[in-house]
């Protein structure tokens, strides 16, 4: 199983993302990442993530899928992989397309396909 530590649920990716995960993991189960505030400070970092991965860690997956603030994801990307779990984040092409609007304003549009998933190297292949 994939856990989906991200802030996108699974059933809102691409048909290719899905297969790709089912194909690998089996199936995908969502975890929401957390809304990390600004103001918090090292100690209510560790708490939260600590308390993500004592829950993930319960249900024993495969792998997780984990992005989001980038401090956030850090500190459980780390923690994950020092409970053995591989962490992978997804990759995608990002295609942009910006278009002169009649009031001279731009209207920019962004589609992003995805190609992979990646895993994360751990500190100790750095």
């Amino acid at each position: 199983m994939l856990i989906n530590l991200t802030n996108h649920p699974s059933a809102n990716w691409n048909e290719e993302q899905r297969e790709e995960a089912v194909r690998q993991w089996g199936k995908i189960e969502d975890y929401s990442f957390p809304a990390v505030g600004s103001e918090w400070d090292n100690v209510s970092m560790m708490q939260c993530a600590q308390a993500i991965v004592s829950e993930v860690v319960k249900m024993n997956p495969d792998a997780v899928l984990c992005q989001g603030e980038m401090s956030m994801t850090f500190l459980l990307v780390a923690m994950l992989q020092k409970k053995g779990i591989p962490v992978y984040a997804a990759t995608s092409e990002r295609r942009a397309k910006e278009e002169l609007q009649p009031d001279g304003s731009i209207c920019k549009s962004v589609v992003f396909s995805f190609v992979m998933f990646r895993k994360y190297c751990t500190l100790a292949e750095i």
